[in-house]
């Protein structure tokens, strides 16, 4: 698979389990988070069948904790620090790591919206 695949894919899946796709500085996709720790993102890693993982926190401990809890998720450390990290992470293991960083919409308040189909009249 060439780096256009890739992004693709991951693209695709972002979508399809309603993840927050935004596009990077570089141009490239990534499934970010909200709320007050929104430096979190899932990004591409132009690797087949994983995706890779970046959070940040104010404090080691904050880290600390947050790293025990991607690890027991399946998440496997690339690269970590004092205060920020980067996993790679399988696709089966996604939804409940997006959720823990809120990377996950929620749920459609509407679920069929006939008021997008109809024709204005007027």
């Amino acid at each position: 698979m060439n780096e256009q695949e890739h992004t693709d894919n991951f693209k695709t899946f972002c979508r399809n389990n309603r993840l927050r796709l935004k596009e990077a500085g570089d141009g490239l996709p990534v499934a970010k988070a909200i709320g007050k720790f929104s430096e979190d993102h899932f990004f591409c890693n132009f690797k087949s069948g994983t995706i890779g993982v970046y959070v940040t926190r104010e404090t080691p401990r904050q880290f600390t904790y947050l790293n025990r809890a991607l690890v027991k998720l399946g998440c496997v450390p690339t690269q970590t620090g004092d205060f920020e990290g980067s996993y790679d992470l399988d696709w089966m293991n996604i939804p409940p790591v997006a959720s823990l960083l809120k990377i996950k919409k929620g749920a459609a308040k509407v679920k069929n919206p006939s008021w997008l189909r109809e024709p204005n009249e007027g």
